[in-house]
Parts: C-alpha cells; structure tokens; sequence
C-alpha cells in the first residue's frame, strides 16, 4: 500500500472536496492577473509557469518563462531551485530536451544544498529541491552525499518541530513554503517513508494554524508577520494557502503572494477532514494555546545562540524568537480571536522586526478589522528603514499578559540603550518615546471615548482599551493613529461579544442596535474594573480587575499572575484547544473525541483512527 493509500483513511469527504477544488480552480484562474514585479520577476515566473501549465493553458509562455529563469535566476536560489525541481516532475512531460537539460544545469551546477544558516524556510526549500535533484540525477557526482545531507538535516527538523514548536511560526508569509516544500516530497518523494513524513508534517502545520484562522483571516501572535493591517485584504502566502486549505472570506488573488500556493493546489494532498473542522467550527468560544522556539536540552541552539535552560520539561530556549522560547494564547470566540504571546525577559528576544506579539481581529467586513499597539521597532534597524509606517515589529521592551479576553500590556523602554538583537544591527532603545496604536474608524460600527477609554463595536467584537499615560489621535506616516508619549506605560484591553448585551425589544437600526449595545458595555467595564499600577518601580507592574471579577497582575520581567497564581508557561502544551492536544516533547498529536480521533504518532510516524476503516476496504 503506497503513501496516498494509507491516507485514505482521513481523506476529505465529497462536499469539502468540491470546496476544495473549486478555491484550487479560482486560485489558479486569477494567478496571471498577479502583477510581475522586476526585482522578485523569477521567483513570480517559476510558480506562475507551475499555475498556467496546471491549468493547461498558455504553455508557451510557461515554457519560455521557465528557460528564461534558468539563464537568470535571480539571487532568491532557494525559491527558485524548489520551484523548477517541483515543475520537471510535475511538467516534465512538457519539456523538451533542452529546457530539461537547463533545468539539469541550473539544479546541479554546483552543491548549492547546504543547511547552514539562512532561515527555517529557505533550508526546507533547500533540502526539498536537493532530495529530488538527486532523485532525478541519481549518476550525478553529488546525488548521495546531498540526499544524505538533506534527509538527514529534514529528520532533524521534523523530530524538533512536532516536539517543541518551530522558530519560524504562524508567519502570515512564511509559512506556505513548508506546506509547497513538503507538497513537492509527498508527490514526488520514491522513498516511501519520506512521502509519508511529508503528509504527515503538512498535517501537523494545518493544525498548527486550525486556531488562528477566522474566516479568512490569520490572526493571534506571529514570528514572522510583514503584513499586521493587511488594508488591501491581498492574499500574502501564508494566507492563500490557509484560504485554499480551510476556506473562508477569499482574499484578493490579484494581489500578495498566491502565485506559491499554484504547487498546494496541484498537490494530491489533502488536509483531514478534522483539521478542516477545527478550523472552520466557531459556534462557541475556546482557549488555543502552542508553544514553539524551544529544543531539547542536549540539543544545539539555533546558530549557536546561548540560550537559558527551562526549568522543567526536558527543553530550553531554542533562540530564533527568543532565547527562552515561546508561549502562545489565543481567545477564540465566533467572532474575533484576541491572541499574544509570552517570550521572556528583557534581552531575551532575538528577532522582533518582523513579530506580532500581540493582536485583536475581528470577523468584519472592512479589511483592516484589527486593533493592536506597539512600541514602534525596526526590523534591520537601518537610519532609513520605514519601519514606523509599515507597523512592523514589537518592541522588546513591551511584555504582556492575557486571560481569555482581556490584556495587559506593559511598557518598560530604557533611555539611551542601544539594542543587538539577532544579526540585526544596535538600534536606539528611546528613538520612538511612545507607544503607536491601529485602529482604523471605518473598521467599528460606533465608538465612543469616556474616562480615558476608548469604547469600539466592530459588528462581531466590542472591545475598550485604555493606557495609563493619555493617548491622542495622531497622523504619521499618512494614516490616522492612536499615541501614548512616554518611556513607561501600560496598555489595558478587554473584549467582549456583543450578543451578551442584546436586550429586547432590539433596534430596528443596525447602528442603533449597536449602540445601545455598547453603552451596556461601556457602563459594565466603567463599574466592574480596577486598576493598581506602579509604573515608577524599578519594575513597573499593573493590577488590572476585569468585568466578571478576574485580576491580572504583572510585573515587568517579573511575576504573571491571573487571581493571584503564577501562570505556569513552563507547564504549556505544543498544542492545545477544544479540538486538538499535542503534549510538550511528546511526539505524539491527537484529535480530541468527538472531533474526529485521529492520532498522528511522530515517533514511529503513523496515523491511526480508531474504529475507522479505509475508503475501497469494505469490500
């Protein structure tokens, strides 16, 4: 029994297969309406030639596209080497003798498959393209020290990952080149075994994403996040591949990056039905919790970071995030999820430029349904760098704490440091004396601003939030936002779901509705909530009562508490919500009961269902 029969035991069922196919068809038909710009031209080639000649369309210029990026390929190599290796064994029947002996050429010009340095996705891309070139070519020179490399580095990689969670997690962009890498080995892999570690890995990345996707949208915390207001509502990688997979409000496929979903929709994989579950089903509000960036003890940190050991569970900090790994939470309700995440002490973190370590987004109509503050940071940390306009990054000098709904976010940037983080170069800690919100008035309904706090009804969230030092509206960068001056702040959030505050007889007037809805909000969080804050402490902390009586208390490098117990982040799962548990270290991923009880076994890599019997087996 081969690879794709075994998984026949979790194959999609009719309808969600038709859905599926149709977002593959749509997502191939609108990719030649995506823009080819010159500085990313081979890249945009490679895969759109992969989408018209899945399509059987425009073969000649798919063909002449692909000679053209073997001549030119570009400095992007990982990309581009995974893309045409992926297309010789898709298409290859297509080519003719010499675009193959280009592609030949290109693939093995010299032993371009090493596994030092780079980033987690370019080295999967890597080790994907070097398996299947020396797969093809198993006469060339190189063929089996690279298949052992790349095998060997890709064990390595998945043994890590299902265990303690990537470095390189829940990008928004990032994290459609796992499922295209791994895509290219369960098609194409010989090697039994491997074809199955590839399905098996493109299900434990789905169900990594089941609880942030909303309805098209990728929200919570991320490592890797270049698009946090996302206004024109485009299809950035990770989001087309988690549309096509789990479906959704589409995302506009004339713009972003669909154009590397063109393999996922070729594919012959298929996410389980269970997965596709967890990820649409939000008839009731749940906690998700993952953990990542952690490693085992006896194990090498990433690029030899020096990390600082956990305190229990057999891990340390892996340092791709940070040094003492990552902890995320998410409140997952029909209509918004509020998520963030926990990553150390000060000087912990490694790479903030690109994170998103907090945010709020709802399930509205407007593209720019989201609500987050910073402490504005660069990503490289270049004079010229936009990074203040471009929302991109987290401070390392803001730490946080939520519980279910409701946040804290504490502010402690020191005068006059001058911060080394990753391989990004030192940066003035006080450039930006202030904390920037995003909030755009045309996302809410109605809003209203009483005591210091801003009050906002989004149509499927309420939400108010106030900071400890006053906050204005602002232009900067040409856009509208909120500002708190101050090197020492605080940020408090509580959320809420409108449905809770309905009382007949209801306004005929959507907006009158809402209104009164908010106001009922607006007096419950003005009655029912208690600050305490010291923010002149040699570590400033906040006690924050929220409606409903729950009291978080943090302390900045220090104590987190919720009614006064420690939160133990020592003690989180990998994976954890009303679907899907994964313990920490375990190896081990199970699909709750009632949600489909499957459990993937990543130590001896098989799949079982109990009680389940395989589609052609009753006979």
């Amino acid at each position: 029994m081969n690879t794709h029969q075994e998984r026949a035991i979790l194959s999609l069922d009719t309808a969600l297969e038709e859905q599926f196919r149709r977002r593959a068809q749509l997502l191939l038909e609108k990719l030649p309406e995506l823009a080819v710009p010159e500085w990313d031209r081979s890249r945009r080639h490679v895969f759109l030639a992969i989408g018209r000649l899945g399509l059987g369309k425009d073969k000649d210029w798919a063909l002449e596209s692909l000679a053209q990026v073997c001549k030119d390929p570009g400095g992007e190599s990982m990309f581009v080497r995974h893309g045409l290796a992926d297309c010789l064994y898709r298409f290859g029947g297509l080519m003719g003798e010499g675009l193959t002996g280009d592609i030949k050429a290109y693939l093995t010009a010299k032993d371009h498959y090493r596994m030092e340095g780079g980033t987690e996705n370019h080295k999967i891309m890597h080790a994907a393209a070097g398996i299947l070139a020396a797969q093809r070519w198993p006469d060339w020179e190189l063929a089996a020290e690279i298949r052992e490399r790349c095998v060997s580095y890709l064990e390595q990689y998945f043994s890590r990952v299902v265990r303690y969670g990537q470095g390189e997690f829940d990008s928004t962009t990032y994290s459609v080149f796992y499922l295209t890498a791994l895509a290219s080995l369960y098609d194409f892999a010989e090697d039994p075994k491997l074809a199955k570690q590839a399905g098996m890995m493109m299900d434990w990345y789905l169900a990594n994403t089941t609880g942030d996707w909303q309805n098209g949208r990728f929200t919570g915390a991320h490592s890797r996040d270049y698009h946090p207001t996302n206004e024109e509502g485009a299809a950035e990688g990770g989001i087309a591949s988690s549309w096509l997979y789990f479906g959704g409000r589409t995302p506009d496929l004339s713009l972003g990056e669909p154009h590397y979903s063109s393999i996922l929709a070729l594919s012959g994989y298929r996410v389980p039905d269970a997965l596709a579950a967890a990820a649409q089903e939000r008839d009731e509000s749940f906690l998700h919790r993952e953990t990542h960036d952690l490693v085992a003890r006896e194990d090498r940190a990433h690029d030899g970071h020096q990390t600082h050991q956990a305190e229990s569970g057999g891990a340390k900090g892996y340092g791709y995030i940070s040094r003492r790994g990552v902890r995320k939470l998410s409140w997952v309700t029909p209509g918004y999820t509020l998520g963030s995440m926990w990553d150390g002490r000060q000087g912990d973190i490694v790479w903030s430029g690109q994170m998103r370590r907090w945010s709020l987004m709802w399930d509205g109509e407007a593209n720019r349904s989201a609500f987050f503050f910073t402490h504005p940071f660069p990503d490289f940390g270049h004079e010229t760098e936009d990074y203040v306009g471009k929302w991109l990054g987290s401070s390392p000098y803001e730490q946080v704490l939520q519980h279910n709904g409701a946040l804290v976010a504490l502010y402690n940037i020191p005068p006059g440091e001058s911060y080394q983080y990753g391989p990004r170069q030192p940066f003035p800690s006080d450039r930006d004396p202030y904390i920037d919100g995003f909030l755009d008035p045309s996302a809410v309904l109605v809003s209203e601003e009483k005591d210091g706090w801003l009050f906002a009804h989004g149509g499927t969230v309420m939400f108010a939030f106030k900071t400890l030092k006053p906050w204005i509206w602002t232009e900067a960068a040409g856009e509208k936002r909120l500002r708190s001056p101050g090197l020492r702040n605080a940020l408090l959030v509580v959320t809420a779901e409108p449905d809770r505050f309905i009382r007949e007889p209801a306004s005929d007037s959507e907006s009158a509705q809402a209104h009164l809805e908010l106001v009922r909000f607006c007096k419950q969080v003005l009655e029912e909530t208690d600050i305490q804050a010291d923010l002149g402490a040699d570590q400033p902390e906040v006690a924050f009562t929220v409606p409903g009586g729950d009291r978080l208390f943090i302390r900045y490098d220090g104590a987190r508490q919720v009614n006064g117990e420690d939160v133990d982040y020592e003690g989180w799962p990998l994976l954890h919500n009303r679907h899907l548990h994964s313990e920490l270290g375990s190896g081990i991923m199970e699909c709750k009961p009632g949600f489909g009880g499957i459990r993937w076994d990543y130590n001896a890599w098989e799949i079982s269902v109990p009680g389940a019997v395989p589609k052609g087996a009753e006979s």
